[in-house]
């Protein structure tokens, strides 16, 4: 009878436990992007995969980046980009320099939602994301070409 119970409470932890996703993969293998906003404007977006980034002092995030592919992009922006083997993304968007326009940005990683915001995209402030499996970054970002 023991045995039974012990038997019964095993299969119940692995139970919930799986509906906890315990027992889930994290590691990241695709990275979708979306940027929407006013249909037809022009947006330029360097994608980088291979890159360093680290925390300073101060608190800002550097991001050295050895290569990057640029991109000009009608809006809506929607695309999926494999990250299975540099496990790391990172993503500027910046606009004509005599728009500002409003975007509604989102990033998931493997179907998990990582960044979702609303905000103005400014001629001279480009909008930046970094993303590496298991490191935290803050949110100022100073990027290093």
């Amino acid at each position: 009878m023991k045995t039974l119970k012990r038997f019964a409470a095993l299969g119940l932890l692995v139970a919930l436990a799986s509906g906890c996703e315990v027992f889930e993969d994290p590691t990241p293998e695709t990275v979708s992007f979306r940027m929407d906003g006013p249909a037809g404007v022009t947006v330029t977006v360097l994608y980088s995969k291979q890159f360093v980034a680290g925390v300073t002092e101060a608190g800002i995030t550097e991001v050295e980046i050895f290569r990057a592919d640029t991109v000009v992009h009608t809006l809506p922006i929607d695309t999926l980009i494999d990250v299975r083997l540099e496990r790391r993304i990172f993503i500027q968007a910046e606009v004509q320099p005599t728009d500002t326009v409003n975007v509604d940005v989102r990033v998931d990683v493997n179907d998990r939602n990582v960044f979702a915001r609303n905000g103005d995209l400014f001629p001279a402030l480009p909008w930046q994301f970094v993303y590496q499996y298991n490191t935290r970054f803050t949110e100022s970002i100073q990027v290093i070409i």
